[in-house]
């Protein structure tokens, strides 16, 4: 501290020897001087002062009541009453203070400390070292510079940085913020404040907590170095370590470590998140939810960009991404590898699972567009209603409030439709459309190329071999009640055939199969990796 802490000028810098020149100005003491070895001086109102030069370390001493000094007792100058030092442009006032000969000094009692243009520093005792760069101030400690407060049991200062390390726990007061901490520095020019150690920060409704944190007041920027957790009534958000500027115009940051960030609109999780007025990401392990709980999408990387409105939520490897949606109590369950959103428009590519009651849809691609309430599923898609199952080239599904409306298959359409436990009527042709009532399937017509296989099984209890019947036509309307079908009309130039079963006949074509309801959203089951 000697370097910053001397009080030296160099205009009034000179070297005293003590006994030699009272010795040359009262020779009447001389004898006194040689017959005692304690001597005493009593000088100086408060408007004197000298200046001292000790193992290279210099104090100016700028006024003291009393200046004494004892080499029975301690090698060391006793300052009393009214003391006022002083360094570079920093005044000390005090009530009493040693000045010892290797260049150390001690401050006692109602210790002031001031430095232009706004920084004051009050404490009951203050030692300065020689050689450290910091002094150490003890007792009921105030720091002040312009709006911020720093109380605390003890610091150490570095005078000419105006810079104040605290290890004994500190209360900060800035801008309507109270900030405790069991450690930290304080960094006034730069307004930079180190905290460590249970931090703890509360402005009205805003609570910060956090075991290492870093505060940039001018930048308005919060260095997260260890967990964190923010809450206040507009947004919140919890994290191991992050980087987040505040600026109401341009917010930006980033979040690493089990992030959670919570604000009107909803939450979303993940192991890091970054973001911008222009594009934010997520990675890892991704949730958003909706604040009404009517939604969440879960993905392993998640990314939305302002300009165009676009969101995209990509699965892993091991898993695909996929959402949630409820609605007038309907729930929907979509997976797919990627999920894209850009306005009412939502994209799902790749391994596509849609669920919704009891009407379950895969396919390679699908375009939901929410403002039409169409459906468009693309890649061998397949449609399963209730226990019936549809499928073709494209699929093309109108909804109203949330409802099936109408289902058209394109290209390749087959029906599946349960006769028994194990056999399935067959309607196949070149186009289909289903008709529901309701969100209830209640016709199905088949263009194009028509056949149609049904079987006739024998009443339970009655015995009797199960007929196939096979017919081709242009057109067959199927009529459907109570989810099951009730009749099948063949039109424009039916002809057909109706036998019992061959024996060995291959019957696969003719089952239906469950509907694969499962996916990743399974708690209990993830998709399995890709072969």
């Amino acid at each position: 501290m000697t370097r910053y802490l001397t009080w030296f000028n160099p205009k009034w810098k000179r070297r005293v020897n003590w006994q030699t020149d009272l010795k040359k100005t009262y020779p009447a003491l001389n004898s006194h001087i040689r017959s005692e070895l304690d001597w005493t001086i009593v000088v100086f109102a408060m408007t004197a002062f000298f200046v001292v030069d000790c193992n290279a370390q210099t104090v100016e001493i700028l006024a003291a009541d009393q200046i004494s000094r004892d080499p029975n007792i301690t090698e060391a100058q006793r300052l009393i009453g009214h003391v006022k030092l002083g360094h570079q442009d920093a005044v000390l006032t005090c009530d009493s203070a040693w000045r010892f000969d290797d260049g150390k000094v001690e401050v006692f009692g109602e210790v002031v400390m001031r430095q232009p243009p706004a920084t004051t520093m009050n404490a009951r005792y203050v030692e300065i070292q020689p050689g450290e760069d910091w002094a150490r101030a003890e007792g009921d400690v105030v720091m002040v510079h312009e709006g911020a407060r720093l109380e605390a049991p003890s610091l150490s200062y570095l005078m000419k940085a105006r810079r104040a390390r605290y290890r004994e726990g500190a209360r900060i007061q800035d801008d309507g913020w109270t900030v405790t901490s069991r450690s930290g520095m304080y960094s006034a020019p730069e307004e930079v404040l180190e905290l460590g150690g249970n931090v703890l920060a509360v402005r009205e409704a805003d609570t910060l907590r956090s075991d290492s944190l870093h505060w940039r007041r001018s930048e308005e920027r919060y260095v997260f170095h260890g967990p964190t957790t923010w809450t206040s009534p507009e947004v919140g958000f919890s994290c191991r370590r992050g980087d987040v500027r505040m600026e109401e115009r341009d917010p930006t940051g980033w979040l690493a470590g089990d992030v959670d960030v919570r604000d009107e609109d909803g939450t979303i999780v993940g192991d890091s998140l970054q973001w911008s007025d222009d594009v934010s990401e997520a990675w890892g392990e991704v949730v958003m939810r909706s604040a009404d709980g009517t939604g969440e999408v879960h993905g392993a990387y998640a990314r939305r960009d302002a300009a165009d409105s676009l969101e995209v939520v990509v699965g892993s490897q091991a898993r695909r991404a996929w959402l949630r949606q409820i609605e007038d109590g309907d729930t929907l369950l979509l997976a797919a590898r990627e999920l894209t959103r850009s306005r009412d428009v939502l994209t799902a590519t790749r391994e596509v699972t849609m669920v919704q009651d009891e009407m379950v849809g895969v396919g390679d691609s699908l375009v939901w567009d929410e403002d039409a309430e169409t459906i468009r599923v693309w890649g061998a898609p397949e449609l399963w209603s209730a226990k019936d199952r549809m499928a073709g080239d494209s699929l093309t599904l109108f909804m109203s409030d949330q409802a099936p409306e109408k289902l058209e298959l394109r290209g390749h359409a087959v029906v599946l439709a349960p006769a028994n436990d194990t056999l399935a009527h067959r309607i196949q042709g070149r186009d289909l459309d289903a008709h529901f009532v309701d969100g209830e399937l209640v016709t199905v017509d088949v263009v194009g190329n028509g056949e149609v296989v049904t079987f006739e099984v024998p009443e339970e209890g009655r015995e009797g071999k199960v007929r196939m019947n096979t017919a081709v036509c242009a057109k067959v309307t199927l009529e459907v009640a109570d989810r099951k079908l009730t009749g099948i009309a063949l039109k424009q130039s039916p002809r057909g055939t109706i036998k019992p079963v061959p024996q060995g006949e291959d019957l696969r074509a003719f089952q239906v199969g469950e509907a694969p309801r499962f996916g990743p959203w399974e708690t209990s089951q993830q998709d399995p990796l890709p072969e």
